[in-house]
Protein backbone atom coordinates (compact mmCIF):
# COMPACT_ATOMS: atom_id res chain seq x y z
CA UNK A 1 0.00 0.00 0.00
CA UNK A 2 1.17 3.67 -0.76
CA UNK A 3 2.55 5.71 2.81
CA UNK A 4 -0.67 7.92 1.72
CA UNK A 5 -2.85 5.51 2.47
CA UNK A 6 -1.13 4.49 5.65
CA UNK A 7 -0.90 8.38 6.55
CA UNK A 8 -4.54 8.47 6.29
CA UNK A 9 -5.62 5.73 8.39
CA UNK A 10 -2.97 7.20 11.41
CA UNK A 11 -4.48 10.64 11.05
CA UNK A 12 -8.75 8.53 11.46
CA UNK A 13 -6.85 7.03 14.32
CA UNK A 14 -5.48 10.18 15.90
CA UNK A 15 -8.48 11.98 15.37
CA UNK A 16 -10.94 9.37 16.73
CA UNK A 17 -8.44 9.15 19.78
CA UNK A 18 -8.98 13.33 20.33
CA UNK A 19 -12.71 12.79 20.03
CA UNK A 20 -13.40 10.51 22.45
CA UNK A 21 -10.50 11.07 24.80
CA UNK A 22 -11.74 15.03 24.75
CA UNK A 23 -15.32 13.21 25.71
CA UNK A 24 -14.04 11.29 28.48
CA UNK A 25 -11.92 14.16 30.15
CA UNK A 26 -14.67 16.01 30.54
CA UNK A 27 -17.20 13.62 33.04
CA UNK A 28 -14.00 11.64 34.30
CA UNK A 29 -11.27 14.63 34.98
CA UNK A 30 -12.00 17.69 34.57
CA UNK A 31 -15.81 18.16 35.99
CA UNK A 32 -14.49 16.34 39.51
CA UNK A 33 -11.68 18.27 39.52
CA UNK A 34 -13.45 21.73 39.21
CA UNK A 35 -16.18 20.28 41.64
CA UNK A 36 -15.31 23.01 44.32
CA UNK A 37 -14.05 25.57 42.60
CA UNK A 38 -16.17 28.68 42.35
CA UNK A 39 -15.45 29.32 38.96
CA UNK A 40 -17.24 26.20 37.91
CA UNK A 41 -19.68 26.70 35.25
CA UNK A 42 -17.23 29.07 33.82
CA UNK A 43 -14.31 26.57 33.39
CA UNK A 44 -16.55 24.04 31.94
CA UNK A 45 -18.07 26.77 29.64
CA UNK A 46 -14.46 27.81 28.13
CA UNK A 47 -13.07 24.10 27.84
CA UNK A 48 -16.32 23.24 26.07
CA UNK A 49 -16.06 25.82 23.69
CA UNK A 50 -11.79 24.89 23.19
CA UNK A 51 -13.32 21.33 22.68
CA UNK A 52 -16.23 22.25 20.14
CA UNK A 53 -13.38 24.28 18.13
CA UNK A 54 -11.16 21.63 17.87
CA UNK A 55 -14.17 18.87 17.51
CA UNK A 56 -15.52 20.25 14.36
CA UNK A 57 -12.12 20.24 13.06
CA UNK A 58 -11.80 16.58 13.83
CA UNK A 59 -15.09 15.86 12.50
CA UNK A 60 -14.03 17.03 9.33
CA UNK A 61 -10.93 15.23 9.08
CA UNK A 62 -12.72 11.96 10.44
CA UNK A 63 -15.00 12.60 7.46
CA UNK A 64 -12.54 13.41 4.64
CA UNK A 65 -9.97 10.43 6.07
CA UNK A 66 -12.37 7.92 5.88
CA UNK A 67 -13.15 8.55 2.43
CA UNK A 68 -9.59 8.42 1.38
CA UNK A 69 -9.53 5.39 2.86
CA UNK A 70 -11.95 3.50 1.16
CA UNK A 71 -10.51 5.35 -1.86
CA UNK A 72 -6.96 3.38 -1.19
CA UNK A 73 -8.33 0.45 -0.42
CA UNK A 74 -9.94 0.41 -4.06
CA UNK A 75 -13.90 0.46 -2.62
CA UNK A 76 -16.18 1.58 -5.65
CA UNK A 77 -18.85 3.58 -4.34
CA UNK A 78 -21.81 2.34 -5.68
CA UNK A 79 -26.10 1.19 -4.31
CA UNK A 80 -24.88 -2.19 -4.69
CA UNK A 81 -21.79 -1.83 -2.42
CA UNK A 82 -23.75 -0.73 -0.06
CA UNK A 83 -26.50 -2.45 -0.04
CA UNK A 84 -25.00 -6.09 -1.18
CA UNK A 85 -21.76 -6.52 0.36
CA UNK A 86 -21.58 -7.19 4.55
CA UNK A 87 -18.54 -4.80 3.85
CA UNK A 88 -20.85 -1.59 2.55
CA UNK A 89 -23.36 -2.30 5.12
CA UNK A 90 -20.77 -2.11 7.61
CA UNK A 91 -19.84 1.22 5.69
CA UNK A 92 -23.61 2.17 6.08
CA UNK A 93 -23.74 2.16 9.39
CA UNK A 94 -20.71 3.97 10.29
CA UNK A 95 -21.87 6.47 7.78
CA UNK A 96 -25.48 6.78 9.70
CA UNK A 97 -23.72 6.74 12.65
CA UNK A 98 -21.61 9.62 11.77
CA UNK A 99 -24.73 11.33 10.36
CA UNK A 100 -26.52 10.94 14.05
CA UNK A 101 -23.19 12.17 16.01
CA UNK A 102 -23.05 15.41 13.76
CA UNK A 103 -26.45 16.00 14.67
CA UNK A 104 -26.33 15.51 18.14
CA UNK A 105 -23.17 17.75 18.59
CA UNK A 106 -25.20 20.28 16.82
CA UNK A 107 -27.69 20.17 18.69
CA UNK A 108 -25.82 19.82 21.83
CA UNK A 109 -23.54 22.94 20.63
CA UNK A 110 -26.65 25.30 19.42
CA UNK A 111 -29.24 24.61 21.44
CA UNK A 112 -28.20 22.98 24.57
CA UNK A 113 -25.10 25.90 24.84
CA UNK A 114 -24.46 28.58 26.76
CA UNK A 115 -26.65 31.25 25.17
CA UNK A 116 -29.29 28.75 25.32
CA UNK A 117 -29.32 28.29 29.43
CA UNK A 118 -28.96 32.13 30.04
CA UNK A 119 -31.91 32.88 28.62
CA UNK A 120 -33.77 30.60 30.70
CA UNK A 121 -35.14 30.03 34.28
CA UNK A 122 -33.09 27.96 36.79
CA UNK A 123 -36.22 25.11 36.46
CA UNK A 124 -35.12 25.31 32.45
CA UNK A 125 -31.65 25.10 33.70
CA UNK A 126 -31.43 21.83 35.18
CA UNK A 127 -33.48 20.25 32.37
CA UNK A 128 -31.08 21.57 29.88
CA UNK A 129 -28.71 20.25 31.77
CA UNK A 130 -29.78 17.12 31.99
CA UNK A 131 -30.69 16.60 28.54
CA UNK A 132 -27.23 18.23 27.29
CA UNK A 133 -25.36 15.53 29.49
CA UNK A 134 -27.21 13.10 27.93
CA UNK A 135 -26.44 14.39 25.09
CA UNK A 136 -23.25 14.09 25.62
CA UNK A 137 -23.17 10.09 26.60
CA UNK A 138 -25.50 9.48 23.43
CA UNK A 139 -22.60 11.02 21.28
CA UNK A 140 -20.28 8.98 23.30
CA UNK A 141 -22.07 5.57 22.92
CA UNK A 142 -22.02 6.29 19.41
CA UNK A 143 -18.52 7.22 18.64
CA UNK A 144 -17.52 3.83 20.52
CA UNK A 145 -20.23 1.66 18.48
CA UNK A 146 -17.76 3.84 15.44
CA UNK A 147 -14.97 2.90 16.49
CA UNK A 148 -16.27 -0.90 16.48
CA UNK A 149 -17.48 -0.69 13.09
CA UNK A 150 -13.78 0.67 12.14
CA UNK A 151 -11.98 -2.49 13.98
CA UNK A 152 -14.51 -4.79 11.99
CA UNK A 153 -13.92 -2.87 8.45
CA UNK A 154 -10.07 -2.83 8.80
CA UNK A 155 -10.42 -6.73 9.71
CA UNK A 156 -12.11 -7.21 6.41
CA UNK A 157 -15.75 -6.93 7.99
Amino acid sequence: MLISYYLSVWLHIICAAFWIGGMMVLPLVLIPGIKNNPEKRQVMMITGMKFRFYGYIVFALLLLTGITNMYFRGIHFSWEFFTSSRYGKLVTLKVILFVIMMLAALTHDLFLGRKAADKMDEHDRIQIRRVARWTGRVLLLVSFAMVYIGVLLSRGG
